[in-house]
């Protein structure tokens, strides 16, 4: 999957660049040829002759990069309420905006942060159901900090989310809220860096979780939980200490 993140460029402004994950990008997709030859020559084998034949195909074919269907830098006045906030950045997430469900979310030096609130979460309106959230998180890996990512919100209280928790071991925990009652379904334990680039893909019943750049484990969601997730398609971050920020928020799809 691809990502946007945002660095400042030579006139002050935000320049974007993409980034792209095991493939290499070219004209916004890839390009790959396939050569396909066939060739028999004058052999002889039991029962005959073969037939002298040479087919050769060649083709170019283009695989079209991922669509952004949400985004934010979280550029903004610090101490600006990430509240109804409108998405900056790419044309692609011009109609997107926020809506915080639990905790208080606001800018921080160009960084969204949440209060100390348990469980704090905030999404965009996206809706796309197989998609792939990533955000950058900084300041996690220490003094027991959580953060992470969510997907598949329904715009109440039943979403996925994928959750970095400084600990001895660091652990990602899978987590699958219904209702508002949470269910970690996997465990995995990476080791976490100062700056984290966090990433959770789901595709039907499949999920994915990708830390800077490693993949470091699946799951695949069982029928009752695809029941409780429903169509929830609002993907968004996942706090609940001050302290962490998030920058470079980016939806993908597929």
């Amino acid at each position: 999957m691809g990502s946007l993140s945002s660095s400042p460029d030579g006139s002050g402004g935000v320049g974007q660049r993409w980034f792209a994950s095991g493939r290499t990008g070219v004209a916004g997709g890839l390009l790959f040829a396939v050569l396909v030859t066939v060739a028999a020559g004058h052999a002889t084998s039991l029962g005959g002759v073969t037939a002298t034949s040479l087919l050769e195909i060649s083709s170019l074919t283009s695989v079209p990069a991922p669509s952004v269907v949400g985004c934010d830098n979280f550029t903004g006045t610090t101490g600006a309420s990430l509240s109804a906030r409108a998405a900056t950045v790419a044309a692609a997430c011009s109609n997107r905006t926020w809506t915080v469900h639990v905790g208080t979310w606001t800018i921080q030096a160009n960084q969204a942060a949440s209060s100390a609130t348990a469980n704090a979460v905030a999404t965009e309106n996206t809706t796309t159901v197989d998609s792939t959230v990533q955000a950058v998180l900084l300041s996690l890996n220490t003094g027991g900090r959580s953060g992470g990512v969510v997907l598949s919100h329904d715009g109440a209280s039943s979403y996925l989310a994928a959750v970095m928790i400084d600990a001895t071991p660091d652990r990602i925990e899978v987590r699958l809220v219904s209702a508002g009652a949470p269910t970690v379904l996997r465990t995995l334990n990476p080791t976490f860096a100062t700056t984290n680039t966090l990433r959770l893909a789901r595709t039907g019943a499949a999920i994915s979780i990708t830390l800077n750049g490693a993949a470091v484990g699946a799951y695949t969601l069982t029928s009752p939980q695809l029941t409780a997730l429903g169509p929830g398609a609002r993907a968004g971050v996942f706090g609940g200490n001050s302290s962490v920020l998030f920058d470079d928020f980016v939806v993908t799809t597929p």
